[in-house]
């Protein structure tokens, strides 16, 4: 089956693992599979011999937006796949638009956020409602049960296309060591480290960890991912006195994402929104302890099939977050107990389950 997959914009964040690890188990399956960005936002997938770009920088206004959709559905008129994938608001509105125009079917959509009722995105939401009413989705692909419990006042004909499979997760292949692993980063090879990672805006809100510095003076915090958000993180750390104590070490590619997670004591998962949270469950898969925003989200994917918990989950402001990693540093035996419960994920998030899902939904 030629198979193509729809993302927005091509860096390095959760959603476009995730469509990562569906093309290569897929692949391994024996399909064609090529994911197709919109734009090109950094050079991540630059060399990537499966990824496309309709547009090589992001899309200026309207006439940009309007380009990357025309450009979009030329590409898949041109490719005729049997099947195609679509992530993200963009991707699954103008990637099913274009599907639809070539005459593609199946089109599997993903929810990668819940409804919103207030600007663009309130927008978008209505449109993905009346996409996913009228039957243009052959199916409507949720992460995790609370995801799939935000639709539930949705009409009957959009939710019966709802189909939950969980996000794939993958495990570490090798083990790094730790000094190396700070070396490689520019990372202080004795202090204790917070890590955490994601695209740098203000729902990831990093500008928590920043203000928990102030309220624990011994460690550092190291930040890997982009964004609009950066600068105001030096601004905070600088103001703060914590600047030396920060360490932005930009953009990781997925290869070295578990070198980069290797660096840290704990893991740190501020954001105040997700729909499944997957660079904390990537980080507790890997055996760093986790200190996560309480969300009910969180609770669930971050949980066990025994019901244990593999985070420590707190308020996700400054003060939540110091209380959570002080919490990890006085008390070594909580640690090692998030980090185990955390290696217990693995077989639940396996990507290869995940795969299994896809190509069962692409065949029926």
């Amino acid at each position: 089956m030629r198979i193509v997959q729809v993302q927005t914009q091509a860096e390095a964040a959760g959603s476009q693992r995730i469509s990562d690890m569906v093309g290569e188990g897929l692949r391994a399956r024996g399909h064609q599979v090529r994911t197709v960005f919109m734009y090109r936002k950094t050079d991540v997938y630059d060399r990537d011999p499966h990824a496309d770009f309709i547009l090589t920088e992001p899309p200026r206004g309207l006439p940009g937006q309007m380009r990357a959709a025309i450009g979009l559905a030329g590409y898949l008129r041109s490719a005729r796949p049997d099947a195609v994938i679509t992530f993200q608001h963009y991707g699954n509105i103008f990637g099913t638009i274009g599907a639809r125009l070539s005459g593609v079917r199946p089109i599997v959509a993903n929810q990668s956020g819940a409804p919103q009722s207030r600007g663009v995105r309130g927008l978008l939401t209505q449109i993905d409602k009346l996409m996913g009413t009228v039957g243009l989705y052959h199916a409507n692909v949720v992460n995790s049960a609370w995801t799939k419990a935000q639709f539930s006042h949705y009409p009957q004909a959009y939710r019966r296309r709802i189909l939950r499979i969980d996000h794939g997760v993958p495990a570490p292949l090798e083990e790094f060591d730790k000094a190396a692993a700070r070396a490689a980063f520019g990372l202080p090879r004795q202090a204790w480290i917070a890590v955490s990672s994601g695209r740098m805006a203000s729902s990831k809100n990093q500008i928590a960890l920043v203000g928990a510095l102030a309220h624990l003076p011994d460690i550092h915090v190291a930040i890997a991912g982009t964004g609009p958000e950066r600068d105001a993180l030096i601004a905070l750390a600088e103001n703060r006195s914590v600047a030396e104590r920060l360490h932005l070490v930009g953009e990781v590619p997925p290869a070295r994402i578990f070198e980069f997670l290797a660096a840290g004591d704990a893991y740190a998962f501020p954001s105040t929104t997700e729909t499944f949270g997957l660079a904390a469950v990537e980080a507790a898969i890997a055996g760093l302890p986790v200190v996560a925003s309480n969300l009910d989200v969180m609770r669930e994917v971050l949980t066990t099939e025994d019901g244990e918990p593999a985070a420590l989950f707190v308020e996700a402001d400054a003060k939540g977050m110091a209380e959570g990693l002080a919490g990890l540093i006085a008390r070594p035996e909580l640690a090692a107990e998030l980090a185990a419960a955390g290696r217990r994920l693995r077989e639940h998030y396996s990507p290869a389950r995940m795969c299994a899902g896809y190509e069962a939904l692409l065949s029926s």
